[in-house]
């Protein structure tokens, strides 16, 4: 009997395995996008990138908080990918520093779908970011960063460091102590909002400067919120080139030891 036990066994660690495998895998979505430096057409265009697998789903993109994104309605077969051009609304998606916000998207599925946001620009400035569904939804979290790169500041509008953050339900009270300074407010003071469904904050760095990234601000909010990451522009020391990284991050209670990259272009 000792092989049934430890085909059961295998069997349990595969089965956990595959839960883990398709954490990005969901049939809801929330994200808020972050404000990329307009410099050179650097924050355009932008897409949605959706892909279904084995159910037809249909796909609905919304502004739940009115934002001006008109309603977007894929229809997706089995095991088949869908491109949604966002551009047209960059305006009343990408999110002001400092400023409580209706631009906060929702993407509902009838069926289980991966979704990320792409910045796409002709590699001036590319980053997509990949979307987690419900492990994205959260009450604590801590921000993170690289500290070792400066975003360039040498476009105009100038490129920061941020995080952007997005309720999914109203009347939720949303407590930021940011580690730096912070466009509209000091660093280490926490400060209070209240947003409501699909409502977005971004907190945009101060400054552009590699020490002054915001790694260490903590969130806390009184229902669950998702939070995107984003670094503008960013110059690697000592080489010519600049670019954008970000990821929508995961709260406290999804923290784990391993993970997995997605690796683009």
């Amino acid at each position: 009997m000792t092989w049934i036990r430890y085909a059961c066994l295998v069997l349990i660690c595969l089965f956990c395995t595959i839960s883990k495998t398709y954490a990005q895998i969901d049939t809801e979505f929330w994200f808020a996008a972050p404000d990329i430096t307009s410099a050179g057409g650097r924050d355009v265009p932008v897409y949605l990138r959706i892909t279904s697998f084995g159910e037809a789903s249909t796909v609905t993109i919304s502004q739940p908080a009115g934002g001006g994104l008109p309603v977007q309605t894929i229809n997706l077969s089995a095991n088949s990918s869908a491109t949604v051009n966002l551009t047209p609304w960059l305006a009343s998606i990408e999110c002001s520093a400092n400023a409580v916000q209706g631009r906060g998207i929702r993407i509902s599925a009838t069926a289980q779908i991966s979704a990320y946001y792409e910045v796409n620009n002709n590699g001036l400035n590319p980053e997509f970011f990949v979307l987690k569904g419900r492990n994205a939804l959260g009450n604590q979290f801590f921000i993170s960063s690289q500290n070792t790169g400066s975003n360039s500041s040498t476009v105009s509008p100038a490129a920061f460091s941020s995080f952007t953050i997005v309720a999914s339900q109203d009347n939720t009270s949303v407590t930021i102590t940011p580690s730096k300074a912070i466009v509209g407010r000091p660093a280490g003071i926490p400060f209070t909002i209240t947003l409501n469904r699909g409502q977005s904050y971004s907190a945009v760095a101060a400054s552009n400067a590699a020490n002054q990234h915001l790694e260490g601000s903590i969130v806390n909010a009184t229902r669950p919120v998702a939070i995107m990451l984003a670094d503008d522009f960013l110059s690697n020391p000592g080489q010519p080139c600049a670019d954008l990284i970000g990821d929508q991050t995961i709260p406290v209670n999804m923290l784990g030891t391993e993970y997995i990259a997605t690796k683009g272009y």
